[in-house]
């Protein structure tokens, strides 16, 4: 994941150089100024690296996620810089969708001197962590490569609500992580316009404690997300 960003960088820095120098007299910035609101729809992948610590001091390793469907909207503003260069800032909202971050059980020994008795069975404690709500905060560096068409980076801030359910004691505060993507922007003379974008986020650590109240027993990782988006909308 992390050779995927360092790669996800160098091409959009590469890409942003390369239309600076063969952009067409016919681009302009001015087609993209002003303000824009969009649907999205989304195709995401959510990982997460970490561990499980139980009662027992037992360290468990390894990596969860899945692939979810995401939408929602976005709404911001594009400010010319130049000839060809113009720089956007947004904000994406998206309410559709639920990202099931880890998920476990735990046995649980039962206390009891009686091997016979049922209270001595083991018992399972379960827990779930899920991410809804996912809002981001971007600006995007764009060049306009042809007429009503361009290309750009999105640099930006992502958060999202935690839910945590289960036999546990210690809640971890909203997700947050680092954004980078890049994209392209196809606009009507009209001002509809699509926009195509990957995008990959890194979340910073969280840690859930308390698993089947216990205090020495927790899971923590690092979470990640890979996502590419379909925006359609209109620039007023």
């Amino acid at each position: 994941m992390k050779a995927l960003r360092i790669k996800l960088r160098i091409y959009a820095i590469a890409l942003l150089i390369s239309v600076g120098f063969t952009t067409t007299s016919i681009a302009g910035s001015g087609d993209f100024a002003g303000i824009y609101g969009a649907f999205t729809g989304s195709a995401g992948g959510a990982q997460i690296d970490g561990r499980h610590v139980n009662q027992s001091s037992e360290i468990n390793e390894g990596q969860v996620g899945g692939v979810f469907p995401l939408a929602g909207y976005e709404v911001g503003f594009n400010l010319p810089l130049g000839p060809v260069f113009f720089l956007g800032a947004g904000h994406s909202w998206t309410k559709g969708g639920t990202v099931t971050l880890a998920e476990g059980n735990e046995e649980v020994a039962a206390g009891g001197s009686n091997s016979g008795d049922d209270s001595n069975a083991a018992s399972m404690t379960q827990f779930s962590l899920k991410a809804s709500d996912l809002k981001e905060v971007y600006i995007m560096p764009s060049v306009s490569i042809y007429d009503n068409s361009a290309v750009y980076v999105k640099l930006g801030r992502s958060i999202a609500n935690l839910d945590l359910t289960g036999n546990v004691t210690g809640t971890p505060g909203n997700l947050t992580g680092n954004l980078v993507g890049i994209g392209t922007i196809a606009m009507t003379p009209s001002g509809i316009f699509i926009k195509t974008e990957g995008s990959v986020i890194r979340y910073d650590d969280i840690k859930v404690v308390g698993v089947n109240s216990s205090a020495s027993s927790y899971v923590e990782g690092t979470p990640d997300m890979v996502k590419g988006t379909v925006a359609i909308g209109f620039k007023f």
